[in-house]
């Protein structure tokens, strides 16, 4: 069957829409539409003019789970676990935020106190049944919770990792008198030990099942109705696919769904214009940029994602946390967001220190130049008042900016600091691109990284615009803006593969491991890897199945993951996974010793289905650039008449110098003052640092 492929990536602000087919290329940026996201969907298929029923494949990237997570509007969830381990959630790690705040409060928990009942029953760490389980207690529990009007139910007991036999025979339980109530088994989503980070992924996977759930529903009923025969898949947290049916039973890893997908496109551009076709897109947007070292930046309206590429990889991490004291223990691409989108709000805190976000004005009402009752000032109307947001821009295709709010927003901001409009709309732009160069040194010069020896590759509706003056302030003289920055992260869905994870806790001293159980469990991992790509439909031909092991020195608890070599696992092998861990180890830390003894923690393996990568147009352009305006741009060290021009007429031999402004329909590149601009055969825009500002 051939149909379109069509990539979607709902913000909290715009939702970005890419349709493909046989090198045809359509794009579209639409307004989301919270709470019901499934609109803006609909809204961006009919804006790239694609029917219903000629869609092959749809990618989603979501933020559904992620908002529900972090405005605490998830499922009402109860949690049954071990008696005395009631409040694993509350106990956390005893580590704190700020440790210099002798005040700081830890968030609340998903799941409070009184929802949160224990059961008698006890295995032991091997797996052998202590204490049986009381049956009559959980019945007593259930009844509790069903007064309490749950939504969604966790189970998570001591050592079910080894021993599943009692969170089984409770969800039997559950289905004889709730069938249709959501219930998570902590043996079914993480066969680890640590008993918190257990608990809050099986406890927030429950706490956002119901939503997506419902969300999916809803869409592939709205979907199927125009006529659609393909497939929904969405993505996920570890910068892979899930079928909607896979990742409603496992909708935890769906919380950083749409990061994911931008960190992942974010180098997917190869020297030929086309994205690349391999598993990762890290080696395709090194090899366009001429760097292995990347710095992912996705500003969007909402939030800014940054996420970090060295050698051609981006870095997968074994644990996230969408907010303090809540780990989520999936897979994940590492990426750090923060408040920083051209929604940002900015305002100023009771000692008289003006800030930026991380509140945002969101899609409704938005920005005040969007004309739909917002007032705070924000990112995007300091834009439009220094000049760098003409009036004339039509944001998310149709959308007009109303330059007199953006002033009137911008100058009541300013006014208690004794600032005029243009002095106010720099400082909020100051304190933006500070607060995302703070993040940026968070994953690299925290991580013993030099940002210097790295190109930032900007995307999203708002990251070009910010991109040159952002690495002025680190130091990076090289910037990489895609060809179609608005909907990159939308693009990114459509270069990845079906990806599960599976993995089995195996603690053994490195000296006295036997490499033939290790052998053993990751024949069993495969099978249950090949299993979930069955259910998923993928063809033994498109199967991959990836091996690594989880390594620490003796005492910690934190690992690194290490890759094993295909072939049976035996005693070279576990030589090299050491030597590997050693050598991974020192770059990371920049020391390391044989003198203290490794400790196996986990196995695991990837399966990965292999998608077709969709082929796209080379750039287009229709001749010599030609300024399709010039108009007065404020910049730090003053005013500059600045040409703006398309970009869809920049051709591959373009050079220019700013200060200049690049507009295309997703978003808009500003070269300052001091940097130049390339285009290279990709198509993608290279900016690069001349005299610093």
């Amino acid at each position: 069957m051939n149909g379109w492929r069509i990539g979607i990536d709902t913000g909290g602000t715009f939702t970005d829409v890419v349709a493909v087919l046989d090198g045809e290329v359509r794009t579209a940026k639409v307004s989301s539409t919270p709470p019901r996201f499934d609109d803006g969907v609909l809204a961006g298929i009919e804006a790239v003019g694609v029917d219903v029923d000629r869609i092959l494949l749809l990618a989603h990237g979501t933020t559904v789970t992620t908002n529900a997570v972090i405005t605490k509007t998830g499922a009402r969830t109860g949690l049954i676990t071990t008696a005395g381990f009631r409040d694993v959630l509350e106990l956390r790690r005893h580590n704190s935020a700020d440790l210099y705040d002798i005040l700081w409060d830890p968030p609340e928990p998903l799941v409070p106190r009184e929802r949160r009942l224990e059961v008698a029953e006890r295995v032991d760490y091997a797996g052998s049944v202590v204490t049986g389980l009381d049956e009559e207690q959980v019945a007593a529990a259930l009844d509790r919770l069903e007064v309490e009007e749950i939504e969604a139910l966790a189970v998570c007991f001591l050592h079910a990792y080894a021993n599943p036999l009692h969170e089984r025979r409770v969800r039997e339980l559950v289905r004889a008198r709730r069938p249709d109530l959501y219930v998570s088994l902590s043996s079914d989503l993480l066969r680890e030990p640590q008993e918190f980070e257990r608990t809050s992924t099986t406890v927030a996977n429950s706490y956002v099942g119901p939503i997506l759930a419902r969300y999916v529903e809803r869409l592939e009923q709205r979907l199927v109705a125009g006529g659609f025969r393909g497939r929904l898949m969405i993505m996920h947290s570890g910068g892979g696919l899930l079928t909607s049916r896979a990742a409603v039973a496992v909708p935890a890893r769906t919380v950083t769904s749409g990061p994911a997908a931008g960190a992942m496109a974010a180098q997917s551009f190869g020297s030929s214009g086309a994205p690349a076709a391999g598993a990762r897109a890290a080696e395709a947007l090194a090899a366009a940029a001429r760097r292995d070292h990347v710095i992912s930046l996705d500003m969007g309206g909402t939030s800014a994602d940054i996420a970090v590429v060295r050698d051609g990889r981006t870095l997968l991490i074994n644990e996230y946390s969408p907010e303090f004291g809540l780990p989520i223990r999936f897979p994940s691409v590492d990426l750090l967001t923060i408040g920083a989108g051209g929604g940002s709000i900015a305002w100023v805190d009771p000692a008289g220190a003006a800030r930026v976000g991380p509140q945002s004005a969101g899609a409704v009402p938005g920005p005040a130049c969007y004309g739909r009752g917002g007032s705070d000032a924000t990112v995007t109307d300091a834009n439009v008042v220094l000049g760098r947001l003409p009036e004339r821009t039509r944001l998310a295709g149709s959308l007009e900016l109303d330059a007199a709010a953006a002033q009137a927003a911008v100058e009541r901001f300013g006014a208690p600091l004794g600032l005029s409009a243009e002095q106010a709309a720099l400082g909020i732009l100051e304190i933006a691109n500070s607060n995302m160069a703070r993040a940026i040194r968070v994953m690299t010069v925290e991580r013993g990284l030099d940002p210097r020896l790295f190109v930032l590759v900007a995307f999203g509706g708002a990251g070009p615009l910010h991109a040159c003056e952002l690495a002025s302030e680190l130091a990076i003289g090289e910037v990489l803006v895609p060809l179609a920055p608005g909907v990159t992260s939308a693009l990114g869905t459509l270069y990845v593969d079906v990806i599960h994870d599976v993995g089995r806790s195996h603690i053994v001293p490195l000296r006295i491991l036997d490499p033939a159980a290790v052998e053993a469990l990751f024949v069993e991992l495969e099978a249950e890897a090949v299993r979930l790509l069955e259910e998923d439909l993928v063809a033994p031909e498109r199967r991959r199945l990836e091996r690594t092991l989880d390594l620490r020195y003796l005492g910690q608890i934190k690992t690194l993951t290490i890759d094993v070599e295909e072939g049976r696992f035996d005693a070279a092998a576990l030589e090299r996974a050491h030597d590997a861990f050693l050598a991974e180890y020192r770059r990371r830390y920049h020391y390391a010793t044989d003198e203290i003894e490794l400790e196996l923690s986990v196995v695991r393996v990837r399966g990965r289905g292999v998608h077709d990568r969709p082929a796209l147009p080379p750039s287009p352009t229709t001749g010599e650039a030609e300024p399709v305006d010039r108009r007065r741009v404020h910049f730090r060290r003053g005013v500059a008449d600045t040409p703006a021009l398309r970009r869809e007429g920049l051709g591959p031999t373009a050079v220019l110098d700013g200060p200049v402004i690049v507009e295309q329909i997703d978003t808009t590149t500003l070269v300052p003052p001091g940097w130049r601009l390339e285009v290279d055969v990709a198509g993608n825009l290279r900016l690069t640092a001349g005299e610093r500002e």
